[in-house]
């Protein structure tokens, strides 16, 4: 069973898993599949093949396998692994229909490598997906939860030996795990996480805490779109150019005195509306605010990170700016210039620039807003630079 990747993919890529809208996906491989012969599909990304991928659990421990030197697919050989899977042939889906297909599908591969003769059951989790590797490439993942209610678990052909473990016991073979193995245990160890074991991280905020954080209002994003979740990357979350720009104006001044400050007519106001275009000239300046208005806590440092695709065109978004810090409160602004040879068009509303937070140790004693260093909070539309004030005149 294969579905064609624009199909799969229509409203965005992720890789890693996918909780969002898991019925709304069931219908679409349900509706969209095909059968292909399994060599053509290895070799054709265009194409993903359909695998349930299911891993088992019993008192909070998970069956941790380990598979044989001989394995039929090299790339997997010795490889531990947390879930057994297999793909769907066209006699798995004569008499069954919708998700059901999945489950018993599943049902069915589980008991064919698993040796097993407690109570379990099914949950469908996520849907996996990783283009980083061959592999992953042409396959996409249904990734099911058995639980079982003994603890009595033994391993068929496929793998050598599996035994059931705590998670963090599995972690110690996490670098010696087949990639799927290692993305589901990533997955299992942000919802232990995310149960209320948050407290004492400090670092960069991986997507689920991101997520979180912006579901609990800790990090206030506004506005939101509907489909906000899918903007999350692994570490970042995407802003959108906003609607006020302030281009300077070529010729009108030689140059700027720091201490004297910016002349009110050195820059040219455009406002636009969304979906216009602005064209940023070859060696212009601009600056301008995301759409997007920030407001962070007092333990969570931001960070401005460019668009990798804008810097491959010569587009900046900031000069040296990049840092929020705790107790921020506006909109960011962005410092655009283009070191390009040719003239970009940037459109209002399009994703500009991504976001990353870092949780601090502990929270900061002053705020930026209304600090010695405040000099932007509370903006909406780009301020230009205040600088004179903060230098003495001699």
């Amino acid at each position: 069973m294969v579905v064609a990747r624009d199909e799969l993919f229509a409203d965005g890529i992720w890789n890693g898993i996918n909780s969002q809208k898991l019925r709304k996906f069931i219908n679409l491989i349900y509706k969209k599949h095909k059968f292909m012969k399994r060599g053509d599909a290895e070799e054709n990304p265009n194409w993903k093949q359909i695998i349930p991928y299911m891993f088992f659990e019993n008192d909070n421990r998970v069956f941790l396998m380990q598979r044989k030197g001989d394995h039929t697919d090299s790339r997997l050989a010795n490889k531990y692994s947390l879930g057994v899977g297999g793909h769907i042939n066209k006699e798995d889906v004569k008499s069954i229909k919708g998700e059901k297909v999945v489950m018993e599908w599943a049902k069915r591969e589980f008991e064919e490598e698993i040796q097993y003769s407690g109570k379990y059951t099914t949950e469908f989790v996520g849907i996996l997906n990783h283009d980083a590797n061959e592999v992953g490439m042409v396959h996409a993942g249904l990734v099911i939860r058995i639980k079982g209610d003994e603890d009595v678990i033994s391993v068929r052909d496929e793998y050598k030996e599996g035994s059931l473990v705590s998670l963090k016991e599995a972690g110690r073979y996490y670098k010696h795990m087949e990639t799927w193995s290692q993305i589901v245990y990533d997955f299992l160890m942000g919802k232990v996480k995310m149960k209320g074991h948050t407290n004492n991280i400090s670092g960069v905020l991986p997507d689920w805490l991101i997520g979180k954080y912006i579901k609990e209002g800790l990090i206030k994003i506004e506005p939101l779109d509907k489909n906000w979740q899918k903007k999350v990357d692994q570490v970042s979350i995407d802003f959108h150019l906003g609607t006020n720009i302030k281009l300077f104006k070529g010729g009108t001044y030689r140059f700027i005195d720091t201490r004297r400050g910016l002349p009110e007519d050195a820059m040219e106001e455009i406002n636009l509306s969304d979906g216009d275009p602005f064209i940023l000239e070859p060696g212009a300046f601009a600056i301008t605010s995301t759409r997007e208005v920030l407001k962070l806590p007092n333990d969570i440092l931001g960070r401005l990170e460019g668009k990798s695709s804008l810097a491959r065109l010569g587009i900046l978004v900031h000069s040296t700016a990049a840092r929020f810090d705790p107790g921020w409160n506006g909109a960011p602004v962005l410092e655009l210039g283009n070191l390009g040879p040719k003239p970009a068009i940037l459109y209002c509303g399009m994703p500009i620039c991504a976001f990353t937070f870092e949780k601090l140790a502990a929270p900061v004693k002053i705020s930026y807003a209304g600090s010695k260093s405040d000099r932007y909070s509370g903006s909406k539309v780009a301020v230009p630079s205040r600088i004179h004030k903060h230098l003495k005149r001699k």
